[in-house]
C-alpha cells in the first residue's frame, strides 16, 4: 500500500502539470515497446477523476485511443523493422524466445493476456509483428486486450479508489493465480459461444 501511495504522489503533479498530454505519450510509448509509467498514470489519472480533478470520459477515451495506437505501431516497427532489433539484440534472445512461446501458445488470447504480465506486456505487440501474426487477429485481439485493461485499470479506480491498494497488493502477489483464473473463464465463455453459435448453424441448416 506504501508503493501505491508513492506512485500516486510521484505521478500526481505530472498530470496536474501536463495532463491529458502526458497520459496520452506515455499510454503510447509504452505500447511501443518503450519502458514508460502508462498504466501508473492511467490509474492516478482515474483517481484523480474519482475527486473531480479529471473527466473519466475524457481520460478514458485518451488511455484507449493512445494504447490502440501505440500497440499498432510497437506491432508494424515488429513486422517492418524485426530482423534489425534482434540482430543487434535490442530486444534479447531470452525475451524474444519467451514472446514466441507465449505468442504460439495463446495466440491472440495472449494479447490479452499479456497487458496484466510484467516483462511481457512491454515487448508483446512488436513480438506479434516479429512473429508476423495476421494483421486482422492482432487488430482484433489488440481492441479486446485494450478495453479489458482500460475497464481494470482505468474504471475500476474510479469506482473502487477505497479498496485500490489492498486489490493491486493481491493482484501483484497473486499474479500468476490471477490470471490462470481469468484464462479459464475467458476460455470457456469462448467455448460457449462456439457451441451456441454452431447449434444455431446446425437448425439454420435444418
Amino acid at each position: 500500500m506504501e508503493s501505491i501511495q508513492h506512485i500516486i504522489t510521484e505521478l500526481t503533479p505530472l498530470l496536474q502539470q501536463y495532463g491529458y498530454y502526458i497520459l496520452a505519450l506515455a499510454i503510447a510509448v509504452e505500447g511501443m515497446g518503450i519502458p514508460a509509467p502508462g498504466q501508473s498514470l492511467l490509474v492516478v489519472a482515474s483517481l484523480l477523476a474519482a475527486s473531480g480533478k479529471m473527466s473519466l470520459p475524457a481520460v478514458l477515451m485518451v488511455g484507449w485511443s493512445a494504447s490502440f495506437i501505440g500497440n499498432s505501431i510497437g506491432y508494424f516497427i515488429g513486422r517492418q523493422f524485426g530482423h534489425v532489433l534482434t540482430r543487434k539484440q535490442w530486444i534479447k534472445p531470452k525475451t524474444l524466445t519467451k514472446l514466441h512461446g507465449f505468442i504460439d501458445r495463446y495466440g491472440m488470447l495472449g494479447l490479452i493476456i499479456s497487458r496484466f504480465v510484467e516483462g511481457i506486456k512491454q515487448f508483446m505487440c512488436i513480438g506479434c509483428g516479429i512473429a508476423a501474426m495476421p494483421a486482422k487477429l492482432f487488430f482484433t485481439g489488440n481492441f479486446l486486450a485494450v478495453t479489458v485493461w482500460l475497464l481494470v485499470f482505468g474504471v475500476a479506480p474510479a469506482y473502487l479508489r477505497d479498496e485500490v491498494a489492498p486489490m493491486l497488493a493481491f493482484y501483484h502477489k497473486y499474479q500468476t493465480q490471477c490470471w490462470v483464473v481469468v484464462a479459464v473463464i475467458v476460455v470457456a465463455i469462448i467455448w460457449l459461444v462456439y457451441r451456441r453459435f454452431q447449434r444455431s448453424r446446425v437448425v439454420i441448416e435444418k
